[in-house]
C-alpha cells in the first residue's frame, strides 16, 4: 500500500466522510493519524477513542 499524505485521494475521501457525520479532525491529529496508518500500526476503536480524548496516543 502507498504512504497516504494530506493531499491522498483515500486520506480526502476520509475527511469528506467525517464532514457528512459532523466530525472534524485538527491538522495535529490528522498528521497523528497518516503517521499510525503509514507505520501499518493497527487501528482499533480504543485508538481511535484514544486519539480523539487527548489528541495522542
Amino acid at each position: 500500500m502507498k504512504a497516504l499524505n494530506l493531499e491522498s485521494k483515500e486520506f480526502r475521501r476520509v475527511m469528506h466522510n467525517l464532514h457528512l457525520e459532523n466530525l472534524s479532525l485538527s491538522p495535529e491529529v490528522q498528521e497523528k493519524v497518516l503517521e499510525l496508518v503509514n507505520t501499518k500500526t493497527l487501528i482499533t476503536p480504543n485508538l481511535i477513542k484514544d486519539i480523539l480524548r487527548h489528541g495522542k496516543v
